[in-house]
């Protein structure tokens, strides 16, 4: 019951508000006073230690520097180890050494050259496969004198990518520098492959081509070498251009059409019927297969895929592997968007039969014959907007993409069609030299307010800028391509004077290419007629 008269013990909500915002400023208030206090002192209280009245306090001592012994003597005896297997490692490699040597000499095929780049290379490499790969050669040879089979596996299968060689890095702008790699990369390639798929972008087949590199391949080992030109990225150019410049290439060597990888995300592309990846890659490694088995050798088949950087050599690899897998996605040889992904040798292996090397891509490099300096600087910038252009150059080794962007705007403009796709591909209504400046600085400052490359107060970046052109052009975002040659007919005149125009293979070429597509199997396929 009850008490009348008794006061309730219940608060108003007022005043317990009224409570928390007090104590709330108290906190605060102490929060300030301990940070003006000059002996502040920290929240991570320190340990104390073990107390010198704790009757077991010797013993814990004790355990304590024995576990610090022990931890010791461990992580000694694995850099003793490690010191061990290195030190065995730099042995059996100089092993390796003397017997690779030993075999040269037997042989007596090698160059004074060849053998000083093989030592550079076994110098360079600190671990065990420089050994294990001369032990192979070793053997190899044996199994060559005796007439064995090179390949102790019988079933198909692929293996993954070994790498056979020591890292690359060369600047494709310096001419030196790009004929040091072409003459160490080719030339192993060219060594060790018996077929060479030459991969082309078709958006400018001839300025990724390099008739030095087919003058090599015809010459080596008196013709006994096949080249196949492989146009890839067929995509991104229309029927008319791909099927004017399958017709211009067969001239020369065969020639195989090649859809290798799905295109970037919100690429332009084209849809060519019957030239899908699955029937493109089938019949290049249906061609490959056929070739080795009509050779009969006691060895597997070699071939190098050579090609300038980011024209797809790595991706193609890729593309005929997933064959043999039903389609699934290949990844035996690491692939990218940029320039300069593969940076080593590597030995993909189909089946007993046949093995594919990847290669680097590699830059002619280009004369400069010009004394003046001012014209080698010129000479080497437009050599560098090039191969911007051709997507050789790694983002790393753009020094200014200025000139590159200059001569797409020149390309495209011989095209009026695709030169208004630039345009309405950026927003951009008209272009003009407004002010100082000039068509191009014009384009990239519109291009910098368009995509948002602007620095600090508004100005226009127009390195930004350019390099999302370049980035756009990579990718297939821009469409562009060059135009395959026309044959000039020579008319009654010229022919009855004896003269004639048409610049084109001799009748011993023309031989060679109709016995080399009967040797693949490629002769009548993809005439450019079929995919109508």
């Amino acid at each position: 019951m009850v008490k009348p008269f008794s006061k309730s013990k219940r608060t108003p909500v007022r005043l317990r508000h009224k409570i928390e915002k007090a104590g709330s400023a108290k906190k605060r208030k102490e929060r300030k006073l301990a940070k003006q206090n000059p002996q502040w002192r920290s929240r991570l209280k320190k340990d104390p230690g073990i107390p010198n009245l704790f009757p077991f306090k010797d013993k814990i001592l004790e355990e304590i520097e024995e576990k610090k012994r022990k931890k010791a003597e461990d992580a000694q005896r694995l850099r003793d180890a490690a010191k061990s297997k290195k030190s065995a490692g730099k042995n059996a490699e100089v092993e390796g050494e003397d017997a690779d040597e030993d075999m040269q000499d037997d042989q007596g095929d090698l160059s004074d050259e060849d053998m000083e780049d093989d030592e550079e290379d076994a110098a360079d490499s600190s671990n065990l496969m420089a050994a294990l790969l001369a032990s192979a050669q070793v053997r190899a040879a044996d199994y060559g004198s005796k007439g064995d089979l090179a390949d102790d596996d019988d079933g198909d299968g692929i293996d993954g990518g070994v790498q056979v060689s020591s890292n690359l890095s060369a600047d494709n702008r310096n001419p030196d520098s790009s004929r040091k790699a072409f003459d160490k990369v080719f030339k192993q390639v060219l060594d060790a492959a018996d077929v060479i798929l030459y991969v082309l972008d078709a958006r400018d087949p001839e300025g990724t081509r390099s008739r030095e590199v087919e003058r090599q391949v015809m010459a080596a080992q008196s013709g006994e070498k096949r080249l196949i030109l492989v146009l890839n990225k067929i995509d991104l150019v229309p029927v008319e251009v791909l099927a004017g410049w399958l017709k211009h290439l067969k001239r020369y060597f065969p020639t195989t059409p090649l859809r290798a990888s799905t295109p970037a995300s919100n690429a332009q592309t084209f849809d060519h019927k019957q030239y899908t990846i699955k029937n493109t890659s089938e019949t290049l490694l249906r061609s490959l297969k056929s070739y080795a088995a009509s050779k009969q050798l006691n060895r597997s088949i070699s071939v190098g895929v050579i090609g300038y950087p980011n024209v797809g050599k790595s991706s193609v690899i890729n593309a005929l592997t997933s064959r043999l897998n039903k389609g699934v996605q290949s990844s035996a040889c690491p692939v990218g968007s940029e320039a300069g992904v593969t940076t080593a040798l590597r030995e993909v292996k189909i089946d007993s039969k046949l093995k594919i090397l990847d290669s680097p891509g590699i830059v002619f490099p280009a004369a400069v014959n010009d004394e003046n300096q001012e014209g080698k600087q010129k000479r080497r910038s437009e050599h560098e907007a090039r191969l911007i252009l051709l997507n050789a150059l790694p983002p790393a080794q753009i020094s200014d993409p200025g000139p590159a962007i200059k001569l797409l705007l020149e390309r495209m403009s011989a095209s009026p069609a695709l030169y208004d796709k630039l345009l309405q591909h950026y927003g951009i209504v008209a272009l003009g030299p407004f002010g100082r400046g000039d068509t191009t600085t014009d384009f990239l400052v519109q291009v910098a307010r368009k995509r948002g490359r602007l620095g600090k107060g508004g100005v226009p970046n127009l390195n930004a800028a350019a390099m999302t052109v370049i980035t756009d052009w990579r990718d297939g975002r821009i469409q562009g391509w060059v135009e395959p040659p026309v044959l000039k007919i020579a008319d009654d005149a010229e022919m009855a004077n004896g003269a004639t125009t048409e610049v084109g293979p001799s009748a011993d070429q023309k031989i060679i290419v109709k016995e080399w597509a009967e040797e693949f199997k490629l002769d009548g396929l993809w005439d450019g007629t079929n995919n109508e």
